[in-house]
């Protein structure tokens, strides 16, 4: 008999053409649209808690309310008080200096692996905030929510953590950064991501949005 992996699967039917990446069914849709929606469930989810004044909130290093990428390019936002949440590629480890901190230190803190639990979206583009405004009550201007913004909000009925993580690589001009590459990450329980998937689509229809495979944007 052929023994198989099992494939882990998103809460969101993904767009055909269908492969596979680290163990998880995705989309390989490719798509010229200025504006892409992209299922990044798969990705590693990690919530971790802790004292900010303790050692591993220190090795985090991000601020309330803002994110940023370590060395090996996950992303790291704080999302409440206290709480962090670490985003990197679909089947990456914990980082071993993390949990060897937490091993060895005296200070009270939760590691928790999230990422079957919680659904993750990513949507870029141009109009990417008027879409996202139409949804959630939030000033997403450049001002006020500029790109490693984090915060949690409500949106369409759904609680969520919003993470402003323009793609990198980004050109840019005397004007500043390409507004194409303006991208949020929503990030909300498993159990609702199809709901937050649609209703995405659903606002962005106006704007010509169009489901682009996971992958394409980056993490």
């Amino acid at each position: 008999m052929v023994e198989t992996a099992p494939i882990a699967r998103s809460p969101i039917t993904p767009a055909p053409p269908v492969t596979q990446v680290a163990g998880w069914e995705i989309s390989a849709k490719r798509t010229s649209a200025a504006l892409r929606l992209i299922d990044c469930t798969p990705c590693r989810k990690i919530l971790i808690r802790a004292n900010t004044e303790s050692a591993v909130a220190r090795m985090l290093g991000v601020s309330r309310d803002r994110a940023s990428r370590d060395d090996s390019g996950r992303l790291i936002a704080e999302i409440g008080h206290e709480e962090w949440l670490m985003v990197g590629p679909p089947g990456s480890s914990i980082p071993a200096h993390l949990t060897a901190s937490v091993d060895g230190g005296p200070e009270l803190v939760t590691i928790v692996d999230v990422t079957h639990a919680r659904a993750l979206v990513r949507i870029v583009g141009t109009d990417s905030a008027k879409v996202m405004s139409k949804l959630c009550g939030i000033d997403f201007s450049d001002k006020a929510s500029p790109d490693n913004t984090a915060l949690r909000a409500s949106m369409a009925g759904l609680v969520v953590e919003i993470v402003r993580s323009d793609l990198a690589n980004r050109a840019r001009d005397a004007a500043g950064p390409d507004p194409t590459s303006r991208s949020y990450l929503v990030l909300c329980e498993r159990s609702a991501g199809q709901y937050l998937f649609n209703v995405l689509l659903d606002a962005g229809e106006e704007y010509g949005v169009d489901i682009e495979g996971f992958g394409i944007g980056g993490l």
